[in-house]
């Protein structure tokens, strides 16, 4: 039974919405809204809630509810964080705000907060071991994840919004330096951080999409998905110290900082400066996905172990589901192509990795399909790098969408997309099996099987694909009928 999901995420920065279809243990995001409330603005000194930043949230949550009725919710989970737990009259305002808008806030406790973010990159990102960090507006939360489980986790008093406020009168070079001080100070509250030194660092929240966008621009880069993009944590401190000596206007005219971030990035860089050198990692990964995407999980997988076995494999399932894909036909086809690969995995100088996505690509390249039978393989392409599929990396991902697409101009793609049409070719036009399949020897494949398919081979949609194999790749097919008085020397090559 289908079931509409609205999770909203009220921040100390931020306010924002992700409504999800569900049904049994899949899901399809819906709709997405977010907007800049700033709740904790000017809450520093008093501890208490301000009457205008409580009255942006009640407009701002008003909205949400008048949009998640028009598209049918039929369940609300709302959640604060840093700024209703620190606030002394929080749960006032939580009152307040239940009686305004409906909305039955659950305060999460700062454990809470980091797990829910652990809940998000271990269910979408293909990473065993790493320290998890999520920079907010009043609050930082860590998190150590060893072998996919989360093993400590913390809440750090300090945000990009509530360090600006307690130190911007002195100056930006000193705001820095202060909130840098204070983060360190807070940070070194937990011995147990020590033991993620020289383990990845992900970073959840906006001080890391941020931070990304600007490497992207500097380096004249394009990632279509910045979900598990990749930079080295060296980056973090030059940048710091040239966002320091620019004006918040210029910061503002930046490509890759949004004009509301550009007064507080600074400070946010600041405390992941802070992770940075106290753990010494040797990169930092970027994750889209955070509380929002843990509370889905939980929800799907139910409270007690809402971990997915394989990331990559819940990922595709719940992306044929979503797109109707057959999967039966598509596993037919990813079986023969492992098979395919695994006989030429030498003479084609395959890795782990190309195996990996070729098995991907024949699980979800008939995606296409489903905007339009024409031009399936370009709509395939687009679904690929711009829909909810994880467990790769982002340039894995770009390799899938190519392949799909059959890019001939990457080698890489090309060898890969052409064992996808055999595989296309054999395990659904001609009916062949993966066991019917062996290589004779170098370049050579063997098809043996007890069915005539001699006569059906010519007039199969994609035979082409046997002499584009030859030409391209040095490969021929054999075919032989097993139990047939034809020579098994001979070559049934498509005309």
């Amino acid at each position: 039974m289908q079931n509409r999901v609205a999770i909203v995420d009220l921040g100390s920065n931020s306010c924002r919405m992700s409504i999800f279809e569900i049904d049994g243990d899949s899901y399809r995001p819906v709709y997405e809204v977010k907007q800049n409330v700033r709740l904790a603005e000017g809450m520093t000194g008093s501890r208490r809630l301000t009457q205008a930043s409580v009255e942006r949230a009640i407009a701002c949550l008003r909205q949400f509810v008048r949009q998640g009725s028009l598209h049918d919710v039929d369940e609300w989970m709302p959640v604060a964080t840093a700024a209703l737990r620190q606030a002394e009259n929080g749960e006032e305002v939580r009152r307040t705000m239940e009686k305004e808008t409906g909305l039955a806030f659950r305060v999460l406790s700062g454990e809470e907060e980091a797990r829910y973010g652990f809940l998000g990159v271990v269910n979408t990102m293909p990473v065993q071991n790493a320290v998890i960090f999520d920079i907010g507006g009043a609050s930082s939360e860590i998190a150590l994840m060893r072998d996919r489980a989360l093993i400590r986790a913390a809440s750090l008093p300090y945000g990009a919004l509530n360090l600006r406020e307690m130190f911007g009168r002195y100056g930006e070079q000193a705001c820095v330096r202060m909130a840098a001080d204070e983060a360190a100070n807070a940070l070194a509250q937990y011995s147990w951080v020590q033991e993620g030194e020289l383990l990845p660092l992900v970073g959840l929240g906006g001080t890391a999409r941020a931070l990304a966008k600007l490497f992207l621009a500097e380096t004249h880069r394009k990632t279509p998905r910045l979900h598990g993009f990749e930079l080295p944590a060296s980056y973090v401190e030059p940048k710091l110290k040239q966002l320091q000596q620019m004006s918040i206007n210029k910061r503002r005219k930046m490509k890759g900082i949004a004009k509301h971030r550009a007064e507080i990035i600074t400070t946010g860089l600041a405390v992941l400066a802070t992770f940075v050198r106290t753990l010494k990692p040797p990169s930092l990964f970027v994750s889209r996905c955070g509380i929002r995407e843990g509370l889905l999980f939980e929800r799907l997988l139910g409270p007690r172990d809402p971990v997915v076995p394989s990331v990559l494999e819940f990922s595709v399932r719940n992306f044929q589901r979503h797109f109707r894909i057959d999967r039966a036909a598509a596993g037919a086809v990813a079986d023969m192509a492992m098979r395919l690969s695994a006989e030429l995995s030498s003479r084609l100088s395959l890795e782990a990795s190309d195996r990996l996505v070729l098995w991907t690509a024949a699980q979800v390249e008939s995606a296409g399909a489903f905007v339009h039978p024409e031009r399936w393989r370009d709509h395939a392409a687009y679904l690929v790098l711009h829909s909810d599929l994880y467990g790769l990396k982002p340039s894995e991902w770009q390799l899938v969408a190519q392949v799909v697409r059959f890019d001939l101009r990457d080698p890489r793609a090309k060898k890969l997309s052409l064992l996808l049409r055999l595989s296309r070719w054999l395990a659904l036009e001609l009916g062949v099996e993966p066991h019917e399949v062996s290589r004779v020897k170098g370049n050579e494949i063997l098809v043996e099987t007890r069915r005539r398919i001699r006569d059906m081979i010519d007039d199969t949609a994609d035979a082409k694909v046997v002499d584009d194999l030859r030409k391209a790749l040095q490969i021929t097919c054999h075919f032989r009928e097993l139990g047939s008085v034809v020579n098994p020397s001979v070559r049934l090559m498509a005309k």
